[in-house]
């Protein structure tokens, strides 16, 4: 068996990487059915620099195990749409049109609950799209997002996204790839990477536009406006200096807060912690 963090980098120009790639290029979003007397869809929007096949093996076994449907996208500046400009609103127009060919807008279907589920980048884009089409979702499930990075962030967080930036700015997809591979093995992160992430390929070229991004949220500001139940997640060992704030600002008293021990930023991918996931999202989805 090939040991993924052992294993070389190899550089392609764009037309081999997307034949290389486990991603399929002549779509921007997947859509796993569900079982039809079920009627829950989870729709899955990934981490910066990653892509839709981060959640893609979650969203398979939420079917395998429980018959919910998903629907996975990429964002601007990831996968597909590598090449198209990340900004909240090319977000938010990404989102609507994924809706929209999965016939989830206008007017909201009462037999069918659609649940959000952002991780990192995904998930403090998320407040922002939740605020926009608040009226499409049953619920939101946000992992990674327990530190404010936005306004009134702390000095930390703050440089936090100062390094993010000059990386992005200064160093190589290849350096910054091999850097994610030495990050997710300190981290013992090990439930299906070659699928979700390093086969997939990792898109860093829109670093800057991530940061802009999260500077621009203001999860304080968002949250009150939101009618529907929030499932925070977070690992213990991540950064976390807002999250029971966030909850506390929760207008939904079926919102809650989990924190896996021992768990980092990238939890959702250590195999200890996937079926507690998997079961959380269940019974959250059932509950709302």
């Amino acid at each position: 068996e090939c040991d993924l963090h052992q294993a070389p980098i190899k550089k392609f120009c764009k037309s081999c990487f997307r034949d290389k790639s486990v991603l399929d290029f002549s779509k921007t979003f997947d859509v796993i059915e569900g079982i039809k007397d079920l009627n829950v869809t989870f729709v899955f929007v990934h981490g910066g620099s990653a892509s839709r096949a981060l959640f893609r093996a979650h969203a398979m076994e939420l079917k395998t195990k429980y018959g919910h449907g998903s629907i996975l996208l990429d964002l601007p500046g990831h996968g597909s749409l590598v090449d198209t400009p990340l900004s909240l609103d090319s977000c938010a127009t990404t989102l609507e049109g994924v809706l929209n060919k999965c016939g989830l807008l206008g007017e909201k279907q009462s037999d069918r609950k659609v649940i959000y589920v952002g991780a990192s980048l995904g998930a403090y884009v998320g407040f922002h799209l939740l605020d926009k089409f608040q009226s499409l979702f049953d619920g939101a499930i946000l992992i990674d997002c327990g530190q404010n990075v936005g306004p009134g962030a702390s000095f930390k967080a703050k440089a936090g996204l100062v390094m993010l930036s000059y990386m992005g700015n200064h160093m190589s997809n290849a350096t910054l790839f091999g850097m994610m591979k030495d990050v997710t093995k300190r981290s013992g992160a090990d439930y299906k990477l070659m699928e979700s992430t390093f086969g997939a390929g990792m898109f860093f070229d829109q670093a800057q536009e991530q940061v802009d991004c999260l500077r621009a949220v203001a999860p304080a500001d968002k949250i009150p406006n939101l009618s529907l139940p929030i499932l925070f997640m977070n690992g213990t060992k991540d950064y976390r200096d807002s999250e029971d704030k966030w909850l506390e600002l929760c207008t939904n008293e079926k919102s809650q807060l989990h924190d896996y021990e021992g768990g980092d930023h990238f939890f959702t991918h250590h195999s200890k912690f996937v079926d507690d996931i998997l079961t959380r999202w269940h019974e959250f989805a059932l509950n709302i």
